[in-house]
């Protein structure tokens, strides 16, 4: 009966005690629970006949009689008659003696077969227990070591049935107190096949039972651990988040002594419900510390050791200090119905756990290998277990790994305690450590750019341009690594902003062989340098107008400009273990990009090597040139196919397009440029007058700059970008066109003579005059259909005008160097040109010309005005 009002947590209700979490004093031998110190018990201030009263009729009634009389009784005179007196007494000794007999029958009727199950209700639902203190004296080869603390009281006021809680009353209070031998309470869970939790030895006690008295209890108790799988199936079912409600039954089996009285071996049980508040929250896990470094294994195969701080809000009602403790860490596979893959063997320290307080656990983890399942691509997906693992972490995003228990790494370690953890699979949730800045460096060399080939369909992957180019990248390796690395092979998915909108993307995904170098940074930490060559990674402009603005900052402006890079760095890293894929790293940094030839495009100086002379038509005609340029840009180009239209005044009179072309850094000769030239056909009248324009001022000698722009078809394979350049405009002079020169010629390029013709010689006589002339086209015979000219000295005026030339017989001017016929000449005798014309007989004189000139080149025809300045005219008679 005592036994049953010691039960450890159970009150009379059979619902748990709560703890209070003030701190009471230690008594230094154990870490103690903190529990409120109760009040001095207090019975329940229910209405009198159930409060105890010392002078209480109730108690004063119990097994006497009422000595209060009757007053007639006591006013009665007594008889003087003697024989009488003495007849009744032998009457009423037997009555006494069968009324003793009776009373004592029906005492053993009531203590026998009616009280005993009276007073275990009374007492089980009487009995209240208050712990002051509980805690984990030491750990044993089965359980534990408890040491149990509080107050034990019986409560009469706590019965509701008026036969049970009198009768108790009554028995406690005859009894006083009962002394319980060892004993021991079992649990069980009948909702979980009715399976053993645990065993409490519990030690001998002695306790006062009388209502209201408070017992200090003080004892040690061995608790051992029962069935390990019903444990484990609770366990579970609180990791999940399915155990709203639990019931618990206990059944204690004693021996009472109350003073010389033996009451035998008393089995008391008892059931409490826990529901879902009742049970403690799983821990919160926060990782302090995480470091990788390499470990000395026999036989010097590979590893990795990992270190590891975690602190863990765990709440326990008391304090205790658990073992060493071995560990299997497993991670996600695949799907979430396939098994967890083991990954590494830990194991902790002992550590100490305190109410109220986290938990600090030092964990070291040993991986030495990596399990196929780990490194193999999930089923349809690109992706393993081990790189979401990975990009989780370097993202700073949740993950989830899992502890199951393992061999101990001590003996000091009970056996049932690594029974328990390895029935039990714990998730353990945490962040990972985001990686900022990985990339501190990159720089790229040897830059080529090579345009799409221009049969490709239109945003096509074909259709893009594509970069090549030597890359440096300065890769800073995060505090907790280290490990000796190596990088064989890299690849990255690149996004370009200017000005805060996107220009494009940049395909890396190829994997390209890198080389990589550890050495120290100039913070001191270490850092990767990393270089590997980019080939053909395609080039996908997104938005054509931001490339447009990026473009007139850059080349037309000569601006400087700034382009933000943020970029997805996958990267095979080879580790001790082999090599690990690490992926979606992230990096973003600022690229300054200069102009590339300083602003000026006069650093291009454009030559113009040969000309050769294609199809014609009556308004248009095909030039073949071959052009030298410098390119002052450290990048280099490939150009299957790229057109521009060329523009002068405004109008559109020619296309200028290159094929198959080459661009290296530095001197370029031979490239192939075709001209297009077709005035009337692009813009009509309009530019066939600005056609007409151009080639007059350019064969005058005159320095004759167009605009070049792009145009829908510029890269076939790419319209829109080159729609959108067409809002720019490239100003460039067209360079001089290279002509045979005469023996002893030298064109005087001051004067804007082009050399197209070498000298002229004046027959006075005759009044005629012959002209060498110079071709460019070395295979194409050039005809003058017509000259209307002047010829003037010093000045072009009336009165230095030389003479006139009007000429309708069409003749050719071969390749190369040719003499016109002669050509009449309409003198004028009265000016001062003729007087200087004769001065100069036999010798020489230089003379401006001003010429309408008709021209004929296989089918095309047209007509020039000719601006001619110190030709140097040869006067004969």
């Amino acid at each position: 009966m005592a036994d049953e009002a010691a039960r450890p947590l159970l009150d009379g209700d059979s619902r748990p005690v709560s703890p209070h979490r003030s701190p009471l004093p230690n008594d230094g031998k154990t870490s103690s629970l903190t529990y409120q110190e109760p009040r001095p018990y207090e019975l329940s201030d229910e209405s009198a006949p159930l409060l105890v009263r010392r002078d209480d009729d109730d108690f004063l009634g119990y097994g006497g009689t009422d000595p209060r009389r009757r007053s007639s009784e006591l006013s009665r005179p007594r008889s003087s008659d003697i024989p009488l007196k003495k007849r009744r007494g032998r009457i009423r000794w037997p009555i006494l003696c069968a009324a003793i007999s009776l009373i004592a029958v029906a005492a053993i009727l009531v203590f026998v077969f009616i009280a005993p199950a009276a007073v275990k209700e009374y007492v089980k639902d009487a009995t209240v227990f208050q712990p002051t203190n509980v805690s984990i004296d030491s750990t044993t080869a089965t359980g534990v070591r408890a040491r149990i603390r509080g107050n034990l009281i019986l409560d009469a006021q706590r019965i509701r049935k008026t036969p049970v809680r009198n009768l108790g009353r009554f028995v406690t209070w005859i009894g006083r107190e009962v002394e319980t031998g060892e004993s021991e309470v079992e649990v069980y869970l009948p909702e979980y096949g009715n399976v053993l939790v645990g065993t409490a030895s519990l030690p001998s006690l002695n306790i006062n039972i009388q209502n209201g008295h408070i017992n200090h209890v003080d004892f040690v108790a061995n608790l051992a651990a029962g069935d390990i799988q019903g444990i484990r199936s609770v366990a579970m079912d609180w990791l999940d988040g399915r155990l709203g409600r639990v019931r618990l039954d206990g059944k204690a089996t004693m021996h009472l002594k109350s003073g010389l009285l033996d009451l035998g071996v008393q089995t008391i049980t008892d059931s409490v419900l826990l529901r879902e508040g009742d049970f403690p929250p799983l821990p919160t896990v926060n990782v302090t510390n995480f470091n990788f470094h390499d470990a000395d294994t026999p036989g010097d195969e590979g590893a990795m050791a990992v270190d590891a701080s975690i602190a863990a809000l765990v709440e326990s009602p008391f304090s205790l200090s658990i073992p060493p403790l071995g560990f299997v860490v497993l991670v996600p596979n695949c799907s979430p119905g396939d098994p967890f893959i083991a990954v590494a063997a830990a194991m902790t320290e002992g550590f100490p756990v305190i109410p109220g307080q986290p938990t600090q656990i030092d964990v070291s983890a040993l991986i030495e290998g990596l399990p196929d399942d780990l490194t193999k691509a999930c089923p349809g997906k690109k992706n393993s277990p081990l790189d979401l693992l990975v990009r989780n972490y370097v993202h700073g995003l949740g993950m989830t790994v899992y502890v199951r228990g393992a061999d101990a790494p001590s003996f000091d370690t009970p056996d049932w305690m690594v029974d328990v953890l390895k029935s039990v699979t714990v998730p353990f949730q945490f962040t990972g450590h985001a990686v900022d800045n990985l990339v501190r460096n990159f720089t790229m060399t040897d830059v080529h750019f090579s345009l799409p080939d221009p049969l490709a369909e239109p945003d096509s992957p074909e259709s893009r341009p594509t970069v090549s180019a030597l890359v440096k990248v300065l890769v800073g390796l995060p505090k907790e690594v280290g490990l000796e690395l190596d990088v064989p092979r890299v690849r990255a998915n690149a996004d370009v902003f200017y000005l805060g909108h996107k220009v494009g993307i940049l395909d890396l995904m190829k994997w390209q062989p890198a080389n990589s170098t550890l050495l120290e940074d100039v913070d001191g930490t270490s850092a990767l340098l990393v270089d590997f060559a980019i080939k053909n990674a395609p080039l996908e402009v997104t938005d054509d107008d931001v490339l447009t603005d990026l473009l007139q900052d850059l080349i037309f402006s000569g601006k400087s400009v700034k382009l933000v890079v943020a970029a997805n760095v996958d990267a095979e890293v080879s580790t001790g273990l082999g090599i690990l894929t690490i992926r979606e790293i992230p990096a973003e940094g600022e690229v300054i990009v200069k102009p590339p030839y300083g602003g000026s495009l006069d650093q291009f100086k454009p030559q113009i090597e040969s000309l050769k002379l294609s199809d014609t038509s009556a308004s248009s005609l095909l030039v073949e040139a071959s052009v030298n340029v410098t390119n002052p840009t450290p990048y280099a180009a490939s150009v299957p196919l790229i057109d521009f239209v060329m523009l002068f005044n405004g109008s559109r009179v020619a296309h200028l397009t290159a094929r198959n072309a080459k661009i290296a850094p530095g001197m370029n000769s031979g490239l192939r440029v075709d001209l297009l030239w077709s005035p009337l056909g692009l813009d009509g009248p309009s530019g066939a007058s600005a056609g007409r324009d151009l080639l007059s001022q350019y064969i005058s000698g005159s320095n004759t700059t167009v605009t070049v722009r792009t145009h829908e078809k510029t890269i076939p394979a790419l319209p829109g970008l080159g729609r959108a350049l067409s809002r720019l405009g490239l100003e460039v002079q067209i360079p001089h066109v290279p002509v045979p020169q005469a023996p002893g010629h030298q064109p005087d390029a001051g004067k804007g003579s082009m050399g197209f013709i070498q000298d002229a010689t004046m027959h006075l006589w005759s009044s005629t005059a012959e002209f060498t002339l110079s071709s460019p086209f070395p295979n194409t015979t050039i005809e003058i259909t017509s000259v209307d000219a002047q010829a003037f000295y010093q000045a072009e005026s009336e009165e230095a005008e030389v003479g006139t030339i009007d000429y309708r017989i069409p003749f050719p001017v071969p390749p190369g160097l040719s003499v016109t016929p002669r050509l009449p000449v309409d003198l004028n005798l009265g000016g001062i040109g003729y007087d200087a014309l004769k001065r100069a007989l036999g010798g020489s004189l230089e003379l401006d010309t001003v010429a309408k000139v008709g021209v004929q080149i296989q089918h095309y025809r047209e007509w020039v005005m000719y601006h001619g300045k110190g030709i140097k005219a040869k006067v004969k008679l």
